[in-house]
């Protein structure tokens, strides 16, 4: 990886000007690379913050509540795999967005085993018959996953790479996906792996094919972001369609699933377990329905590990990369096409 040679260098813009980068970071960790990021400003995000005129640059997680006034503004990189918090907000025409895709496919991939394996061999049944002192020797505990069907919705970076870790347990994953298309651009590898390493789905299925999907898998993965054209996409027909007894694995965003669909699915037994990381009210208030409805785990949206150090290492291995591209003029990573922009916008 090339040094970032330029980020406070003078750039010849759009208009013709020469202007120096300004770059603006909302980093936890930022101090520490300031030495690569010579003339870079550190803010703290705070509800409402707002960056200078003259940035060019923007790393955040949160973006500035003056977003649409900076007209010299370049290129966001996002800490996030998401950008639904680019929701309703107008950028300027040429700005270019990046996002996080690959730095926690990993961390997340790991939460899809962890919960396939606590609710597929019933790990809460056993944890419950501990406290009770009751020894529980029952078929339903004795479980084994190999040869369940795992559906994914979606087969992005996060998708291919449950994949990686499903298969080798025996398990088919079947994808369903706007289209077959394997090519998704310049994207960030934390293993370097080659842009042709892609894992082969066991079966794939195309949207006018949910019925089939559905109705062939015994877990489902959701992979895919919240934009206009994702909200409510595993709706009712969707969980009624799936094996009674089947899971539904959330990482992504809480509003792909209808809620009210997915409440009574869990209620009445349809879905056997729901394992859900993030939420319709974040963070849950205690009277969320969710934290006690009947065979599902809550996790406090951690299953892309973003308190780990690794995720800070990778975070900025994928910026630094991009500044160097950038520099460089050579196609820059996880670049978000205008139009995914245009349907996030879309959403409410």
């Amino acid at each position: 990886m090339g040094s970032p040679r330029s980020i406070g260098a003078k750039r010849r813009t759009s208009w013709g000007d020469y202007v120096p980068d300004h770059v603006v970071v909302a980093q936890p960790d930022a101090e520490q690379h300031l030495t690569e990021l010579p003339g870079a400003s550190v803010v703290d995000p705070t509800e409402g913050w707002t960056a200078p005129d003259d940035t060019t640059v923007l790393f955040v997680d949160q973006p500035p509540a003056n977003l649409a006034d900076l007209a010299r503004l370049e290129w966001v990189q996002l800490g996030s795999h998401g950008y639904a918090q680019l929701s309703g907000l107008r950028l300027p025409e040429a700005t270019v967005v990046t996002n996080a895709s690959g730095v926690q496919d990993r961390p997340i991939a790991e939460w899809v085993v962890l919960m396939l394996l606590a609710l597929g061999r019933r790990f809460p049944d056993m944890l419950t018959a501990q406290r009770e002192h009751r020894w529980d020797r029952s078929a339903a505990i004795q479980a084994e996953l190999r040869g369940m069907p795992v559906g994914i919705l979606g087969f992005g970076s996060i998708g291919r790479e449950v994949t990686r870790l499903l298969q080798p347990l025996g398990m088919p994953v079947h994808v369903m996906s706007r289209t077959r298309n394997r090519d998704r651009g310049a994207r960030f590898d934390p293993l370097d792996r080659s842009p042709d390493d892609v894992p082969e789905p066991d079966r794939w299925f195309t949207f006018d094919q949910r019925e089939e999907f559905y109705s062939g898998i015994r877990a489902l993965v959701v992979a895919v972001p919240d934009s206009s054209g994702t909200r409510g996409l595993v709706d009712a027909q969707a969980i009624a369609g799936m094996p009674r007894g089947a899971l539904l694995l959330n990482p992504a965003r809480a509003r792909v699933v209808d809620e009210d669909a997915l409440l009574a699915a869990l209620r009445t037994g349809h879905l056997g377990g729901a394992a859900l990381d993030d939420h319709y009210r974040q963070p849950m208030p205690p009277d969320d329905p969710f934290w006690d409805t009947p065979n599902t785990v809550v996790t406090a949206h951690i299953s892309g590990s973003t308190g780990s150090p690794w995720y800070r290492q990778r975070i900025w291995a994928l910026f630094l990369e991009n500044v160097r591209r950038r520099a460089a003029n050579e196609p820059m990573l996880n670049v978000i096409a205008r139009p995914d922009l245009d349907l996030a916008g879309d959403a409410s």
